[in-house]
């Protein structure tokens, strides 16, 4: 199977949602009617600050995701939405490396960085990619759709201790600290994913 495009929506959460996520299942089921959509989708608040919540959906293609954006259920898909959404959201798309499997782990790290010298990003991608096939693509990252210079990374964890402890060793750590003054890291943060597969 080819490597889906991936949807990532960052948005503020309502208390409804931060209690109970399968309030979302309706919402879920409309998507799953959608040509394109590769279930599950996966949805979680944020371990940091569980006002924040991320959804992650795969598609065949970002044509399909757009077909159902334009599509006569999408409205009836924003008011299956309402009851979890907090007046805020970011949408972003990207295809990564490798089959994202992070998000079926008890922690998913979702990092966004930001390469601000085009000149950078070669050497951003080699570390990245490093890091990739270390973890056996545990850790996956692509530049969003809508913006090359935006890079999405999702890492599958046990816990967000083992995610610090790893990084912690030297050689990661190395990488890391020379990523950082090649990239902004604009949002580090880790949920725990629940799936929706729908109908």
């Amino acid at each position: 199977m080819s490597i889906p495009t991936t949807e990532l929506v960052i948005f503020d959460t309502t208390e409804e949602v931060r209690n109970d996520c399968s309030i979302l299942s309706p919402a879920f089921e409309i998507i799953s009617k959608s040509d394109g959509i590769q279930k599950p989708a996966y949805v979680g608040t944020q371990i940091e600050n569980p006002a924040r919540g991320y959804v992650f959906m795969n598609w065949d293609s970002l044509a399909h995701h757009q077909a159902m954006l334009e599509s006569p259920s999408y409205a009836t898909l924003l008011e299956a939405l309402k009851p979890a959404y907090g007046g805020w959201s970011k949408m972003y798309h990207a295809t990564f490396n490798a089959h994202p499997i992070a998000f079926q782990q008890p922690v998913t790290e979702v990092l966004l960085l930001t390469i601000e010298n085009p000149d950078h990003r070669t050497e951003v991608f080699d570390i990245l990619t490093k890091i990739s096939d270390s973890t056996e693509k545990m850790l996956v990252f692509g530049p969003t759709l809508e913006d090359e210079t935006v890079i999405i990374v999702v890492g599958g964890w046990q816990s967000v201790e083992a995610h610090w402890q790893m990084v912690a060793n030297p050689e990661p750590k190395a990488a890391l600290e020379r990523l950082y003054t090649l990239a902004n890291k604009d949002h580090l943060f880790h949920s725990t994913l629940t799936p929706f597969m729908g109908e």
